[in-house]
Parts: C-alpha cells; sequence; structure tokens
C-alpha cells in the first residue's frame, strides 16, 4: 500500500482506442505498483470504466476535480477529467484523430501538473502518432510535443529494460536525415545524459558503449567519415572527462556486447538501432523515459497494438516497469 512518502503519480489512459486504458486497469491492480506510489488517471471517466468493465478487476472509478482531492485509496481509480478530452464516438481498435486530441490534451494536463509540483512524475500509456498528427499537432513525437509546450528544447528520450539502458543520437526523424544529424558535439551530448541518469540512478561509474552508424563502424572512411570526423572524437572527448565510454562499436555487435554484461547503457545513432536491440533482449519488459521535463515520465516500450486492443488480453508488464523507473527517478530528484 502506498504511503504519504511515496511518489504522486499521474497516469494518462493514452489512446482511448488502444490498449492504453487496460493496461492502466490492470497495472494499478498490482498490489506493486501501489506500493511504488500514490496515482490517479488523467483521462475520459466512462472510458476507464469500460476498461475495468473489460478487465473484471472490479475497481471503483471516481471523478476527482483535481490531485488534492485523490485518496489513493487501493480499489479505487481516480480519474481527473480534462477540459477537451471527452471521448466521443468511441470505436476500438481505429487510428481516429479525435482521440489522437484525447492523448494529446491528457498529456499536457498531466505535464502541466508537474510544471506546477502537484505531481512528482507522469506515466503513460501507449498513445498513436498519427492520430495526434492527423488531429493537428505537427510534431514527430510526443515528447517534441512536450518540449514544445513546456519550453523545455533539451527533453530527451531515454530507453530502459532490466540491466541495459540506451539513448539514441537521433530520434523520429525520416531515415534519411539521419547522418546529417550525426555530430560531435550531439554524440557527446547522449553520452553525457546516459552516464549522468544512470548515476542518478545509483551506478557509480558506468560502462557505456557507444555504437558506430555505418556498417562496419566505417571501415576506416571506406563506408562513411561519421565515425572519423564525429563519433570517435566525442567519444574522447567524454572520456577526457571521466566518462567510461567506449568505441565506436559495429551496430551489430554492440548489443551482443550488452548482453555479455560489458556495459550499463549502450549509446545508439537512431531509434532502430537502439530499439531492435533492447526488444530482443526483453520483449515484454522495459520502457521508455522522458529526461528533462519538470518530472520524471515514462512510456511503454511498445504501441497502442490496436489489433488486439479492448479484448482483454493486453499484457501491463511494460507499463508496471514504467512505474517502477518513474517512481525511482522520481525520488531521486
Amino acid at each position: 500500500m502506498s504511503t504519504p512518502e511515496t511518489p504522486i503519480i499521474a497516469v494518462t489512459m493514452g489512446d482511448p482506442a488502444g490498449i492504453g486504458p487496460e493496461l492502466v486497469v490492470k497495472s494499478l491492480a498490482e498490489p506493486k505498483v501501489r506500493g511504488l506510489c500514490r496515482p490517479f488517471v488523467v483521462g475520459d471517466l466512462d472510458i476507464m470504466r469500460r476498461a475495468v468493465a473489460l478487465v473484471g478487476t472490479g475497481e471503483r472509478v471516481v471523478r476527482i476535480g483535481a490531485p488534492a482531492d485523490a485518496t489513493f485509496v487501493p480499489g479505487v481509480i481516480e480519474v481527473l477529467e480534462v477540459e477537451g478530452g471527452e471521448v466521443v464516438n468511441w470505436r476500438p481498435g481505429v487510428v481516429d484523430p479525435a482521440f489522437g486530441k484525447v492523448s494529446a490534451v491528457d498529456l499536457a494536463r498531466a505535464f502541466e501538473l508537474a510544471e506546477r509540483g502537484a505531481v512528482d512524475a507522469v506515466v503513460c500509456a501507449p498513445m498513436n502518432k498519427q492520430a495526434m498528427h492527423d488531429a493537428g499537432y505537427d510534431y514527430f513525437d510526443e515528447l517534441e510535443y512536450l518540449a514544445a509546450i513546456t519550453n523545455r528544447p533539451d527533453a530527451k528520450m531515454i530507453a530502459v529494460i532490466p540491466g541495459l539502458w540506451s539513448v539514441a543520437v537521433t530520434g523520429h526523424v525520416p531515415f534519411r536525415m539521419i547522418p546529417d544529424l550525426i555530430k560531435r558535439e550531439r554524440v557527446l551530448s547522449r553520452i553525457e545524459l546516459l552516464h549522468s541518469v544512470l548515476v542518478d540512478f545509483g551506478i557509480g561509474q558506468p560502462r557505456l558503449g557507444v555504437a558506430a552508424l555505418n556498417v562496419h563502424g566505417g571501415e576506416g572512411g571506406l563506408f562513411g567519415r561519421e565515425e572519423m570526423d564525429d563519433i570517435a572524437p566525442a567519444i574522447a572527448d567524454a572520456r577526457g572527462k571521466g566518462i567510461d565510454a567506449v568505441g565506436p562499436v559495429p551496430a551489430d555487435a554492440i548489443f551482443v556486447h550488452a548482453r555479455q554484461g560489458r556495459y550499463d547503457g549502450v549509446v545508439c545513432m537512431y531509434h532502430d538501432q537502439a530499439n531492435l536491440g533492447r526488444k530482443l533482449l526483453a520483449t515484454r519488459r522495459g520502457a521508455t523515459i522522458y529526461h528533462g521535463l519538470a518530472a520524471p515520465g515514462a512510456t511503454t516500450a511498445h504501441g497502442v497494438a490496436f489489433d488486439i486492443a479492448w479484448k482483454g488480453v493486453a499484457e501491463p508488464t511494460s507499463l508496471v516497469d514504467c512505474f517502477e523507473y518513474a517512481a525511482r527517478l522520481a525520488t531521486k530528484r
């Protein structure tokens, strides 16, 4: 059971057509989650009641007007509704701009509360980027949106699975843009970021592997010069600052080394380079951390899973991990 000392966490329900509401209900029924934090939901009351009925956990779902009204009693899911976040003409398993708007306004409200100090962390059920974009939110991903509306341009995403953290130098961008974004200063900033987060998480001297961009690590410039001109110099800069970073390590080897326990964290050059490795190492575990906002944020390592949405079969493992990482990071602040 949570105590007054555990962090208050706002939980966004995600895209109402996806598995998010179901995952939220299943996660909040876990004694582990209730012991880690004091949670309440930012979302639609009716959708959360539908999710409880689907899952069959029997919680009461009640409306609150503000975080201060929450009692955090197990067996009760307290929901803070947001103006503009009402779900109308609900349908499961579809991409709908109206549902993208719901996800966006819930997200904005949760991090507005973080800006005001009303919550200690935010956990986000999965959202659909296409639905949000179709609703008029012209951002590559939800973190770019949050960085813009909170005026925190240095916010970054960090991926984590049990025993291994990773960060990508580039995020949700078209593949053809990636080489132009691999610059010495940018690579160094991600190395420093991952080092800092791991130290905050209790790893005194993190060991970091830094991935190459090109095949075979560039082969001395034969397949590209990014390793020679930017990645290796950034690693040297980091080592000069006392950071234990090695590389550039060819991308087809770096997660093999990580699995052998050589690294606590991996710096990758692009999104899928990082995600292929971590998802193979931990198929249902892990989270994506939002770093650099007013409070720690965490979302699942998977998407909305429209194909199984509202069938009662979604596994909450990743969302439960989100609560653990968000709560631990909140207590380190």
